[in-house]
């Protein structure tokens, strides 16, 4: 769990000194040496190192009994690598919260990492290496025999060339480099690297928010901070001490083992704040947050929000466009301030909504997504109502029930696709209509509100398509028989070529008809473009734009025609 400091805790060469490190503060230079790094900047408690791969924080920097020389306790990130919880012989130097979290270790077995500069510098820098430094021993792929085959470089050294014009730098990343803050190149960085717009320094060795402000201050144009993966405690107050990160707009904090309220005290410091990522974090109660005003995207992906109740929290987010909830545990969606049919005042701007992996089962929480009033884009898979019925019928669903959905789980949805799904929608749900009061004749109809409630768009279909004939709202047989359509297949830019009249599953997907074609016709297997006409709409030509649907979705019909081109 991230902890709560004071913001002097956090300086550079901060020490808590105690008769037990005092000696370290000597004039005494051998033990100087093993705690300061190879720029002279000295680790100091709270401060992150490295040993071996594994990260940790040094809680305590002093002798121990019966031992010569100086030591670090140091709490590993990953218990495994610890040995106990900060004792030795009895004597507590520091807690750990994790029984086996805590080791001893010498200062020159650490590596306590390099400035943001010398970093940059490392990785961008201009190489005389062969290559520009990369080891093309490494670069092959392995087919599925498991054999290598080498892959040829071209182009590394113009790349290098390019990237090592440092003041021309836009984007860097620093991933998993171990950087721990500005160190003494303050004037560097902020000299040779002033362009800079998106940072990458998440999985690093920065141990605070302030040495974090101590880099962005150097990058007048950063708009981009990524510091995931990093350990940097809430510090109170911290928002009116420090710097503020007054440029940047989009800010990364995944998995930080941050609650809502720790993320939402670290975003007074980002004034400007656009968009916000906090995945994999610890939150769990939502409240409205009064520092985000600006926000046009909030990612909770991976988090532990229990109900809808809680997003709602958020609904006075008035330019909020985009909201991930990804991996959460939330089971229904609704808008309690409007009845069904109406649009809801929350998330007003709101245009995509990503909820994959979640818990959702119930038509009627689609039902309520079209209360909002810009939806656009909606990602749901994952989620038991996914498995409702096939994924043809449950998209073709999702497509009706919403009226503004331009993409569904990463697909576009185009006009045909909305017409044909809101057309069957009317044949599938007819009949319950016709149970529940409805009639063809509207002086007649009687539809019930429980219908109307269960099905909010029923009416508008109506009023658009008309009342579908009680032939179409006849249940189907299942039958290969009774499931077979007969359609007639033309080439109407070759009326030469012969007219085939043949039956067909409505179950066959688009790809198995062009294939039947190409035989019946003897034509190339890449040459084939289908789209049909409708015995409906004679003057309309629907193309059949996706070679793994169903005929049945694009609702073909017996004695129809398919025209076919090549």
């Amino acid at each position: 769990m991230a902890t709560s400091l004071k913001l002097s805790d956090f300086t550079l060469l901060s020490f808590y000194i105690t008769e037990d490190n005092f000696p370290l503060l000597t004039n005494n230079t051998n033990k100087m040496r093993d705690v300061v790094r190879n720029d002279g900047s000295v680790i100091g408690l709270y401060h992150r190192v490295d040993h071996e791969g594994f990260k940790g924080s040094v809680k305590f920097i002093g002798t121990l009994p019966d031992t010569t020389g100086s030591w670090y306790g140091v709490e590993w990130d990953d218990p495994s690598r610890g040995k106990h919880d900060g004792s030795y012989k009895g004597k507590q130097y520091f807690h750990t919260s994790s029984s086996t979290g805590g080791s001893f270790i010498r200062p020159k077995k650490v590596d306590g990492g390099y400035s943001c500069f010398l970093a940059i510098n490392d990785r961008y820098g201009k190489t005389n290496e062969a290559h520009a430094g990369v080891i093309i021993e490494d670069l092959f792929v392995v087919d599925g025999h498991k054999k290598q085959t080498k892959v040829e470089m071209v182009g590394a050294e113009k790349v290098n060339k390019k990237q090592s014009k440092l003041d021309q730098l836009q984007e860097v990343v620093l991933r998993g480099m171990s950087v721990y803050g500005v160190g003494p190149h303050g004037s560097e960085l902020r000299q040779h690297t002033p362009n800079i717009e998106e940072l990458d320094i998440s999985a690093t060795l920065v141990s605070s928010w302030l040495c974090v402000s101590q880099i962005t201050e150097c990058l007048p144009k950063l708009k981009s901070l990524n510091v995931s993966d990093n350990v940097l405690p809430i510090i109170p107050g911290a928002d009116e001490d420090m710097p503020c990160f007054s440029t940047v707009e989009i800010l990364y904090i995944n998995r930080m083992h941050y609650t809502w309220k720790q993320i939402l005290q670290t975003c007074k410091m980002f004034p400007a704040l656009k968009q916000l990522h906090c995945c994999f974090n610890s939150v769990e109660k939502l409240c409205l947050p009064s520092s985000l005003e600006q926000l046009t995207l909030l990612n909770l992906e991976s988090n532990k929000v229990p109900s809808w109740d809680n997003v709602l929290q958020l609904a006075g987010l008035s330019r909020l466009d985009t909201l991930i909830l990804n991996d959460n545990k939330i089971e229904n969606i609704y808008f309690p301030d409007v009845p069904p049919g109406d649009t809801t005042s929350c998330f007003p701007c709101l245009k995509s909504l990503s909820v994959n992996y979640n818990k959702i089962s119930e038509w009627k929480s689609i039902n309520e997504l079209n209360k909002l009033q810009q939806l656009e884009e909606i990602r749901i898979v994952h989620n038991p109502i996914m498995d409702l019925a096939t994924p043809e019928t449950v998209r073709q669903m999702l497509v009706a029930k919403i009226s503004t959905l331009k993409m569904c789980n990463r697909t576009e949805v185009f006009e045909d696709e909305r017409k044909g799904a809101e057309i069957d929608y009317l044949k599938r749900f007819g009949p319950h209509w016709l149970k529940a009061g409805g009639h063809q004749e509207k002086d007649k109809d009687q539809t019930s509100a429980e219908f109307l409630q269960e099905h909010p768009r029923f009416k508008q279909f109506l009023n658009k398509y008309g009342a579908p004939e009680t032939s179409e709202m006849e249940q189907k047989s299942k039958t290969l028989k009774d499931n077979l359509i007969s359609v007639k297949i033309r080439n109407p830019d070759q009326p030469d070529q012969r007219v085939i009249t043949k039956k067909l599953p409505v179950t066959m997907v688009i790809q198995k008809v062009k294939t039947l074609i190409q035989r019946l016709y003897k034509v190339g297997a890449d040459e084939v473009t289908l789209s049909y006409i409708s015995k409906k709409m004679p003057d309309q030509e629907i193309p059949f734009d996706n070679d793994l649907r169903q005929i049945s979705f694009y609702s073909v019909e017996n004695d129809d025609e398919i025209l076919v081109r090549w």
